[in-house]
């Protein structure tokens, strides 16, 4: 029998969920009204995930009942949520590599005519999905031959051909770029009146409180709160996830002009251009002071930090280190003259996943070693790992564990903390809370102004414009290549305009 609550398309009831001895979801009670976005927020370990999963059919609840559109169950398998109109994209992809696009878009449920594949229909239905949401790609071709965000829209675009009536989005955002990501955000927008309702899970609060109509908070597995967008804001919402004590470490910065004119300049650059992106920069980065770089992807703020850190060519200009001259720049050189990048993408050039946590705090600074030969052993080496995993307050069981069994907020750490043992006096963070929880950038704001508050100067480029706002004494944005202007003191909007005009 149908409850009369038919407004809402998700209703949920003393939902609950243990693994061993913990509790992944406890007792939660959440209603999802149809036809509007709803986001889901919260740190790693909130239940999220778990809660996706429940409604996707792919784990099975201890208690608690969901209703459908007014019609009560216990649980569901993949295949009944499906029937029921719930439609998952999630944050891994699920393709395969080796395939066509047209068949990724159809899988296991390929169209036939008799014996053939109905490719021709198939095509018919899936080129209006696929520019709907601006994709323009062959759908014969081979799916691991494009790039990871083209990817990731096909992952998109094979759930909506289903038409859900929920459709649930893990970190969409996550493998896309600015421009890519807008696109992404306005069409999640529209899906509500073509009768979708949308589950929209994210670390990121600015595409959260751009796309959600309301904001669900989750923490360790309960519901903190369940509000209507226009009546929150993201301190709010970071205080429901992280409570509002730890929420306090995150409080906006307010830049010094005086630190900035008075203090040593650890870095002075002067009409850079590497031949690329970067055109004409020109800036100045005090001791103890955090200066941010804001721009759109390509517009040359992606480009910056490699190249003054050498791994990406300096063609013309002039680049001072703690006031010394640097014809040449390369990453060896910036190393043994104190400067230490952070690179955004950890995984692939920041960490040795497969090494242990001990290898990765230790690699750079025994490389690090000038002159003679050293004789490191494994012991002291794990004895220095375990200082640091403490100083900067690494979740592991043991220095000797693989790193890429860590969260990516630890595994982030571990990168800060291998660099910082060189002393560097210039630190290059490129965009270092990337795909981490609201609880790991917490914790990595305060590893920051930390580290500002040594005397070190920080260069720190973000994809987020409120880690901009929030954490620097200064913002240089740049736009085609080029320094527009310095700002302080500005808000998330004035910056987006101004990386916009």
């Amino acid at each position: 029998m149908k409850s009369q609550s038919i407004h809402n398309v998700i209703s949920v009831r003393g939902l609950a969920k243990r693994y061993g001895g913990v509790k992944a979801l406890n007792g939660l009670d959440l209603d999802l009204e149809a036809n509007k976005v709803h986001a889901i927020v919260g740190e790693n370990g909130a239940g999220k995930s778990t809660f996706m999963k429940i409604l996707s059919g792919g784990v099975t609840p201890d208690e608690g009942t969901i209703e459908v559109m007014g019609e009560k169950f216990s649980s569901f398998t993949v295949q009944s949520a499906s029937k029921m109109g719930i439609g998952i994209m999630y944050q891994e992809l699920r393709l395969f590599q080796h395939r066509d696009v047209l068949t990724n878009l159809f899988p296991d449920r390929e169209m036939r005519v008799g014996p053939f594949i109905a490719k021709k229909k198939m095509a018919e239905i899936a080129i209006p999905v696929l520019k709907s949401i601006g994709l323009d790609v062959d759908l014969y071709q081979t799916v691991g031959e494009l790039a990871l965000s083209d990817q990731q829209l096909i992952e998109l675009a094979r759930v909506l051909i289903e038409k859900p009536k929920l459709l649930i989005l893990d970190e969409p955002t996550s493998a896309l770029n600015a421009r890519e990501s807008k696109r992404l955000l306005d069409l999640v927008r529209l899906l509500p009146e073509q009768g979708t309702t949308v589950l929209y899970v994210s670390h990121r609060l600015d595409e959260v409180f751009a796309v959600a109509e309301q904001i669900t908070v989750m923490r360790n597995g309960s519901l903190v709160f369940s509000k209507p967008t226009k009546d929150l804001d993201i301190p709010t919402v970071i205080g429901g996830i992280v409570g509002e004590k730890t929420a306090a470490s995150i409080a906006k910065k307010k830049g010094s002009v005086d630190l900035y004119t008075k203090a040593e300049k650890v870095l002075e650059v002067k009409s850079l251009n590497n031949g690329g992106q970067v055109v004409d920069i020109s800036f100045n980065v005090a001791s103890g002071e955090i200066v941010g770089v804001a721009g759109l992807i390509g517009s040359g703020a992606d480009e910056l930090l490699e190249t003054l850190f050498g791994a990406r060519p300096k063609v013309s200009g002039s680049v001072k280190v703690q006031g010394v001259e640097k014809a040449h720049l390369s990453p060896q050189n910036s190393v043994r003259d104190g400067v230490a990048l952070i690179p955004a993408d950890r995984k692939r050039v920041g960490l040795m996943m497969e090494r242990t946590v001990s290898d990765n705090l230790s690699h750079v600074s025994v490389g690090g070693y000038k002159q003679g030969t050293v004789l490191i052993s494994k012991s002291g080496l794990a004895t220095a790992a375990m200082k640091l995993v403490d100083k900067f307050a690494i979740k592991t069981e043991s220095v000797q564990v693989r790193v890429g069994n860590l969260s990516g907020g630890n595994q982030q750490k571990v990168v800060i903390g291998k660099w910082l043992e060189i002393g560097p006096g210039l630190v290059l963070l490129d965009d270092p809370t990337r795909g981490v929880d609201i609880g790991a950038k917490v914790e990595l704001f305060r590893l920051v102004r930390e580290i500002a508050a040594e005397g070190k100067g920080i260069l720190f480029r973000s994809t987020e414009i409120s880690e901009l706002t929030t954490l620097c004494d200064r913002i240089v944005v740049v736009k085609d290549g080029v320094s527009t202007r310095e700002v302080s003191g500005v808000d998330d909007a004035e910056l987006i305009k101004l990386i916009n005009e």
